[in-house]
């Protein structure tokens, strides 16, 4: 860049700096608003889906009752909170749980303000000002449907994320998505970001349950009442969906002679390792019913896929496995969580043990691994 170009840019740098000032804290009379609960249309009927809760069905009157019931609970963007005394709770020593403190919650929306607002948007709906041009487009913190976990529910209920499993995301990012990498953040940065999204996570579910009473009722302010009578049984269910009681961890088992295939003895014992594994991939694991018989997805081998939508009712078509781009993470013991755990919001299942054994799901992360080094996508031509 020339002299002159370079000293423009910095001029108009200078002047767009001077308008919308460096200011990474929220105005103190911003209020947290209503912003549509989105979901997937029922895939068989087609019609919506009766958890849906739009703009249409919350007429504006109703909107500010529910604003009125949700801001003692959770303060404004710049004094954000999570009063649980509303529900007869005190914070217990849970990790999961720790530093939603008021002073934890401010650092972490004056981080998310200067992070993450233009893409998940202020109520932490994903429609930020630049949500809407991306794809696949920002997560929508608001329900239990965290994609990238490692967690599970005993009670065989689905599982929130950890904090270690957001924590992670928001290090390392999104490949092949518009999830940047945060890596340079401190411990206690991102610590705090993901307070802040536990808090805009609890409190969007707590809206969304308050906002369907509201719709239901007949009269406003019978709506009203009934939504203070069950507000404090509905935010005891959400704090305690986080602790750790409702999600424990999968143990990622150590992989037989990790990495399996690689590392056997022989050409013939490798060659019988990649026949078990495809034999898995093809018959018992099912893997081909949305990846196809190559890992591709193409939806000109399975026409289902063109069409398949993700918990929220975007274009969300398989994993196209011979890229070697996950965007949960490509170590092995990622792909080992996202075969055994499945991924929440989308047609990814899980899988028991009674399915798959640990070590077939081993051949399996193998197999995927193997794919996406030796077969490169076939171009259209083809």
């Amino acid at each position: 860049m020339s002299r002159p170009a370079t000293w423009r840019g910095m001029i108009l740098a200078g002047l767009v700096l001077s308008m919308v000032g460096c200011d990474d804290r929220y105005p103190e009379n911003l209020e947290y608003y209503f912003s549509a609960h989105t979901r997937r249309p029922d895939p068989q009927t087609k019609q919506p889906n009766p958890d849906e809760l739009t703009e249409t069905q919350l007429k504006p009157e109703a909107q500010r009752v529910l604003a009125r019931l949700l801001k003692p609970v959770f303060g404004t963007p710049a004094h954000p909170k999570v009063d649980v005394e509303q529900a007869g709770l005190q914070f217990p020593e849970d990790r999961e749980l720790a530093s939603l403190d008021p002073q934890t919650l401010a650092e972490g929306s004056r981080l998310y303000r200067r992070f993450c607002i233009h893409c998940h948007g202020i109520v932490g709906d994903g429609r930020g000002s630049t949500g809407r041009w991306l794809n696949p487009p920002p997560r929508d913190f608001r329900t239990i449907w965290f994609k990238f976990r490692s967690t599970y529910d005993p009670s065989g209920a689905l599982a929130l994320t950890s904090r270690e499993d957001l924590k992670r995301t928001i290090r390392s990012g999104i490949p092949g998505a518009s999830m940047p990498s945060f890596a340079l953040l401190s411990e206690y940065e991102l610590e705090a970001i993901v307070s802040y999204v536990i808090h805009l996570n609890m409190r969007g579910r707590l809206e969304h349950a308050l906002g369907k009473i509201l719709v239901e009722r007949a009269g406003l302010s019978e709506g009203e009442a009934e939504g203070k009578d069950a507000l404090p049984d509905l935010l005891r269910q959400i704090v305690e969906s986080w602790t750790t009681r409702r999600k424990l961890v999968k143990k990622v088992p150590p992989a037989p002679r990790w990495p399996m295939i690689e590392a056997a003895a022989t050409p013939s014992e490798s060659a019988e390792l990649i026949r078990r594994a495809r034999d898995l991939f093809v018959n018992k694991g099912a893997c081909v019913q949305c990846h196809g018989i190559d890992g591709r997805g193409d939806p000109r081998e399975i026409p289902e896929n063109a069409q398949r939508r993700d918990f929220w009712g975007n274009v969300l078509p398989p994993r196209d496995l011979t890229q070697g781009v996950f965007r949960g993470g490509s170590r092995p013991q990622d792909l080992f969580w996202r075969i055994r755990l499945g991924i929440a919001g989308t047609d990814m299942p899980a899988t028991e043990e009674k399915q798959l054994s640990d070590e077939e799901v081993w051949l399996l992360v193998n197999y995927v691994l193997d794919m996406s080094r030796t077969r490169p996508p076939i171009s259209l031509a083809e």
